[in-house]
């Protein structure tokens, strides 16, 4: 039998060390498979370390199978990703699925998950008219939808991910057991706590030029970390002269966005370009997504 985890490493923590013990713990007899985003995060950063790098450290802490994330296959909405990744997990035959949850409540999360599942085209047709009556994103609009049809208020990040994980299972009627490990740290964590600190925090520390060696099991060579920030004037120079019909193909463009970003193209900064594009409507995740879609040139 086996157990899989969607992971991207970013970079390999003590958190990570500690979810993979629980699994040799509970399931010593059973195979560790992980999915694993290439070159990009979800969110469309660039990871601290190269998948190769990613896949040494995995193995040498008891992964016994890396399966790869295509970069289309990744830098995508949460709902998206989490499809992808699923996908590529049952395909390879797990039995079992593990993550992190801030609320480990498995069973809950289940029943959450049947209720919009069997009511899909409401869930999305609520999700459409709040974003439309709100003017908010849709992962807000579709928090707002979800506790209108079920009562439930997931906001946090893994529990948002992990419903995904858990609708995916239930609308393919997949053979997976569903099983959740508490998170010690808050995804966007500014404190550590102890020996653990969020991986968004070890990310600020290593940009910073921190220590980072109490948060994780291993030494990582923080010198050669890339940062989509880097490539921000090529991002401007596609921009400037690419197509609209090409930056309207681009998958995570949608709703007249591409006219948003051309307005900003100059900003100054990468960050002030995200900061400048983010509103009610459109998270910095999303921006994020398109600028990386654009700098690999997925058009």
């Amino acid at each position: 039998m086996s157990i899989g985890i969607v992971v991207e490493y970013n970079p390999f923590h003590n958190g990570h060390l500690k979810q993979i013990n629980f699994i040799k713990e509970n399931f010593p007899e059973e195979e560790i498979v992980i999915v694993m985003s290439d070159k990009y995060t979800q969110r469309g950063e660039i990871n601290v370390l190269p998948f190769e790098k990613r896949v040494e450290i995995a193995k040498k802490f008891g992964i016994n199978k890396i399966l790869k994330l295509s970069f289309e296959e990744t830098v995508q909405a949460a709902h998206i990703f989490a499809q992808n990744a699923i996908k590529k997990l049952n395909e390879y035959g797990i039995d079992r699925l593990v993550f992190g949850s801030e609320t480990n409540d498995s069973e809950t999360m289940i029943e959450c998950a049947k209720i919009l599942v069997e009511n899909e085209t409401k869930f999305y047709a609520l999700t459409r008219k709040i974003m439309k009556l709100e003017k908010i994103s849709f992962p807000k609009a579709s928090n707002l939808a979800l506790q209108e049809l079920s009562s439930k208020n997931y906001t946090m990040p893994n529990d948002i991910l992990g419903l995904e994980y858990v609708k995916t299972i239930i609308k393919n009627n997949l053979k997976i057991e569903i099983i959740t490990i508490k998170r010690n740290i808050p995804f966007h964590s500014t404190e550590p706590l102890e020996k653990y600190a969020s991986a968004s925090l070890i990310r600020n520390l290593i940009k910073n030029n921190k220590d980072v060696s109490q948060y994780m099991p291993i030494k990582i060579d923080i010198n050669s970390v890339d940062y989509v920030q880097n490539h921000y004037n090529e991002f401007q120079k596609i921009m400037k002269s690419i197509d609209i019909e090409k930056l309207q193909k681009i998958p995570v463009i949608s709703e007249g966005i591409e006219n948003l970003l051309l307005k900003n193209i100059n900003a100054k900064t990468y960050e002030d370009f995200v900061n400048k594009c983010t509103s009610k409507r459109y998270t910095s995740s999303r921006i994020k997504r398109i600028i990386s879609w654009v700098l690999e040139k997925k058009f």
